[in-house]
């Protein structure tokens, strides 16, 4: 089967998809709850997987069509505005918080468990030599006694404490600044309020299909139709997707979209 709605970005989870479905919250291979229940992955993600039938879309008039969008934002809107879609929408934006980093202790304590970690590792590998041969062992014996000397050397030597506490600091100080990162990366892809997230995906939309031009040509090659404009050939599949919707929907969608961004406090 053709698709018509497929993976979207810019409005993401609430238009693309929606304006590339057909006419009816259910019924074209779009089911009511299928949707709803994904709506806040979907706002998050910036996708929604609706598959509706596409011989049926095309075949449905331009007023049915727009029918249809008007209905399913509405519809989409009421979804998101319940306690159910918060609810899962918070409980996805806490499962993709970045982790803190794992509390190590002061390097003081970090270089000590690392000399202990390490004598028993050593005191591990005297036990292996023991238990071979004679000649074998004095090969290893002497191995091991430099090995010994160096844990020595760098648990008494004062300069070279203090530059294995250096790396232990550096190291800590980067995974915080790494932590600090993906925190500030985590806040702004998942906002605290589901408004914020729906306003941005509202945003985005509407700027992806600003000044679309619906006029534009196709051409056969291979088999396949694509633009002739090389311009429009090389936009992004959610821009050729409205494209595919049609003038009306996208219309229709586009006014619903930006009433509700007014209603959100957007531009």
């Amino acid at each position: 089967m053709k698709k018509v709605g497929m993976k979207v970005a810019g409005i993401g989870a609430l238009a693309v998809a929606m304006v590339a479905a057909q006419s009816g919250m259910i019924g074209f291979g779009v089911r009511d709850g299928e949707v709803k229940g994904r709506l806040a992955e979907a706002i998050l993600d910036g996708h929604l997987p609706v598959y509706p039938n596409a011989k049926l879309y095309y075949a449905a008039t331009p007023a049915v069509r727009v029918a249809f969008v008007r209905a399913f934002l509405a519809a989409a809107k009421a979804a998101t505005e319940t306690a159910v879609f918060k609810a899962d929408y918070a409980k996805r934006r806490e499962g993709a918080k970045p982790a803190s980093p794992e509390a190590k202790g002061s390097a003081d304590q970090q270089l000590s468990d690392q000399q202990a970690e390490q004598r028993k590792k050593l005191e591990e590998t005297r036990a292996e030599i023991a238990k071979m041969p004679p000649d074998a062992q004095k090969q290893m014996k002497d191995m091991l006694k430099t090995m010994e000397e160096q844990l020595n050397q760098q648990a008494n030597d004062p300069t070279q404490k203090a530059a294995m506490k250096q790396v232990i600091e550096a190291q800590a100080q980067e995974e915080q600044e790494k932590y600090k990162r993906a925190m500030a990366e985590w806040s702004s892809a998942y906002p605290e309020h589901p408004s914020a997230a729906i306003a941005k995906r509202l945003e985005e939309f509407l700027a992806l299909t600003a000044d679309m031009d619906f006029d534009a040509k196709l051409e056969t090659v291979g088999g396949k139709q694509r633009f002739a404009n090389p311009e429009y050939e090389s936009k992004e599949t959610d821009w050729k997707l409205c494209y595919r919707a049609g003038r009306e929907p996208v219309a229709a969608a586009r006014a619903f979209a930006t009433d509700w961004l007014h209603q959100l406090g957007g531009k």
